[in-house]
């Protein structure tokens, strides 16, 4: 088609293109709005999806250092207590170095 054709169809049909204008930009303004809150609760659920494995790993983490303390695990209470609590077995001396600058 050239140019003097779509003018001339334009000219045709002005009010039904109009309206065709008008209803997507009405569309657009009522459901512009809508597919931005979906586009931000979509990235606000794959956020929560990667929190929530973390947090169940953590779960995990905990819920097996629970069952090594109600077992009252010898080794691992000893280690605890090393570690967290600085404490030293009997007749053990205990050698602390600063660390390099």
């Amino acid at each position: 088609m050239n140019t003097q054709a779509i003018t001339d169809f334009i000219i045709q049909n002005k009010k039904p293109l109009l309206l065709g204008t008008a209803l997507v930009v009405v569309v657009i303004f009522f459901l512009g709005s809508s597919i931005l809150s979906l586009v931000h609760n979509k990235l606000e659920l794959h956020k929560l999806a990667k929190q929530s494995v973390l947090l169940d790993k953590e779960h995990a983490e905990l819920t097996a250092t629970m069952e090594l303390l109600e077992k009252e695990d010898a080794t691992y209470l000893e280690k605890i207590a090393r570690t967290q609590y600085n404490m030293v077995g009997p007749n053990e001396v205990e050698f602390r170095f600063q660390p390099d600058k």
